[in-house]
């Protein structure tokens, strides 16, 4: 059986474990000068962690969605009570996540691959485009805590897998019993946060079936089974204290009918997961916008060109290691059963590498499927590719056809392996060189997020000024000025028309509609801005109520007697 023992750390696990150091760190730094540009959605995760901190409320969900649990919102609380509430301290929160989730993609790849692609691994995912560094730092509701616990949950189970007993009268230790425990609290707590780890959920419990069965059915199973109804007892009962026509399942089935208008052509799915999704999510940069694609506007042949080729390249690379290790399980499974002894230790701890190689592949190809056919990818697949993000945790799988054929001291034996030696190390490279030039490059945007910050605060400050503390706006103006505001000023959701749009918490709605002469407060360049000067000049009423300024790149209206 695989132990687990203490020893010393050496050389190479120092090199490691300093590289995940200093990555985070590197994270600590962007998020310390304001990077990336804050949004609404985390001004919303922002005010929800107040609401904990200073209360005392106890959501269930993010605000107006009632199936994501608001895990950053809990974390940030304790930091606000020490700190004070901020972006940056709301962020400081999530990089042990990033942290924790470079350790189990190190123990993972060492546990199905060789301690070499670990190494590269781990160096690979230090860095990323910025787009995936965003995800990492921003807190937007689930991202960098779903992979760490896709990362957790696949190591656990490849761990219990291959350290397990195939005698039938084996006792289950309480060491094994506990880490079940653990296990299913994880996963319990990962599907409450979001429903996006059910693939590598559903595959890490068939391999526990299929090499665990016996623990399964014992202690250690029901010790996991009361540790995912702990984990994900919130999500059970708000479901079961809300009507039918409130709870997850049907809030899951108005998003997808509401993400678009209509049925878009099955074309335009894929042309959105391939083009945009994947390149998006495994690190291609700098990437075209949607525009530039069929379906989407006018299509560029050099963005299709260079981003359809990323994609299908990586499609290709994902089913040829699905195939290679489906060969391997095929010819070794045959004629023999799992729960019998004429399977030798050696080969039942190779069957059991393989089908973990499985896991992870086949978490990743229902993931990208999910994606597909769902609206999302057909009809903004830019702001959605955050829902593959998840294919990180199959990085080593993805890229082990490459690396296992790298090898060195074979490289001149004869053209053949030569070629084909050169060919892979230069994509591993390639792939390398994009995630380090990815992070220099969201460096250079600092300046850019530090300048929209003190732009936000002076806006901020000059409403306190004006006293317009009870405002109107657009979506991604309100909760990000009321969260740096400390709340402050109180903001309600304006949508094109000028009509009540979506406000995550409805109180917000209240208080300013209560305000007899409430400000109008929206940036330059939206379709309020339009409306509201439209009725400024028509409505005698309401130009005779308000004057109207410019400040800072916001059209503001307030009351004349303010």
């Amino acid at each position: 059986m695989l132990r687990l023992t203490k020893k010393r750390l050496g050389r190479v696990d120092i090199f490691i474990f300093a590289s995940i150091f200093i990555a985070t760190l590197l994270r600590f730094v962007l998020i310390y000068l304001h990077w990336p540009i804050t949004n609404s959605d985390e001004g919303s995760m922002g005010l929800l962690a107040r609401h904990i901190a200073y209360n005392g409320e106890w959501p269930i969900f993010y605000y107006g969605q009632a199936y994501m649990g608001p895990i950053e919102g809990y974390i940030a609380t304790p930091l606000f009570h020490l700190f004070g509430s901020s972006t940056f301290i709301l962020r400081l929160g999530l990089l042990p996540f990033f942290f924790l989730f470079l350790i189990c993609m190190y123990y993972l790849t060492r546990l199905l691959f060789t301690h070499k692609l670990a190494i590269f691994t781990v160096v690979l995912l230090c860095f990323g485009s910025d787009e995936i560094i965003a995800r990492q730092v921003k807190a937007v509701g689930e991202y960098p805590e779903l992979v760490f616990f896709a990362a957790f949950i696949s190591l656990i189970v490849i761990w219990l897998a291959l350290s397990s007993n195939i005698e039938q009268q084996a006792r289950t230790t309480p060491r094994r019993i506990f880490i079940y425990g653990i296990l299913g609290l994880v996963a319990g707590i990962a599907v409450w946060v979001d429903f996006l780890v059910l693939p590598f959920l559903g595959t890490a419990i068939v391999l526990l079936w299929l090499f665990c069965r016996r623990e399964l059915l014992s202690w250690a199973g029901l010790c996991m089974l009361a540790g995912i109804v702990i984990g994900i007892f919130p999500l059970l009962y708000y479901n079961i204290t809300s009507p039918l026509n409130q709870g997850t399942i049907a809030a899951l089935v108005g998003v997808s009918h509401t993400s678009s208008v209509k049925p878009l052509p099955f074309i335009q799915h894929i042309i959105g997961t391939l083009m945009i999704g994947i390149p998006n999510v495994t690190g291609l940069n700098p990437r075209c916008s949607a525009t530039n694609f069929p379906y989407f506007g006018t299509a560029s042949l050099h963005c299709v060109i260079l981003q359809g080729g990323w994609g299908l390249g990586y499609l290709v690379l994902w089913a040829v290691a699905t195939f290679i290790v489906v060969g391997i399980i095929w010819r070794g499974w045959r004629g023999r059963s799992l729960r019998h002894q004429e399977w030798t230790f050696e080969e039942r701890q190779n069957m059991i590498r393989q089908c973990g190689q499985l896991m992870l592949l086949i978490s990743v190809g229902g993931t990208i499927l999910a994606y597909t056919l769902s609206s999302a990818s057909a009809a903004f697949p830019e702001p959605t590719a955050r829902y593959l993000e998840c294919v990180l945790v199959a990085a080593p799988a993805t890229l082990w056809p490459l690396w296992n054929g790298l090898n060195i001291q074979r490289i001149t034996e004869n053209w053949r392996t030569t070629i084909s030696s050169i060919i892979r190390g230069c994509l591993l490279l390639l792939v390398l060189t994009l995630f380090v030039v990815g992070t220099f490059r969201t460096f250079t945007e600092t300046s850019d997020a530090q300048k929209f910050y003190q732009q936000q605060d002076h806006v901020i400050q000059k409403l306190l000024d004006l006293g317009a503390t009870r405002i109107y706006s657009e979506y991604w103006t309100c909760n990000r000025l009321m969260f740096q505001s400390n709340e402050k000023i109180i903001c309600s959701v304006l949508n094109g028309n000028l009509r009540a749009g979506q406000d995550r918490y409805p109180l917000y709605h209240t208080i300013v509609r209560a305000d007899t002469h409430p400000a109008y407060v929206f940036p330059l360049g939206v379709s309020q801005v339009t409306t509201i000067a439209t009725k400024w000049k028509k409505d005698a009423q309401f130009h005779n109520t308000y004057q109207q300024l410019t400040f800072d790149g916001y059209v503001i209206y307030i009351p004349k007697n303010a």
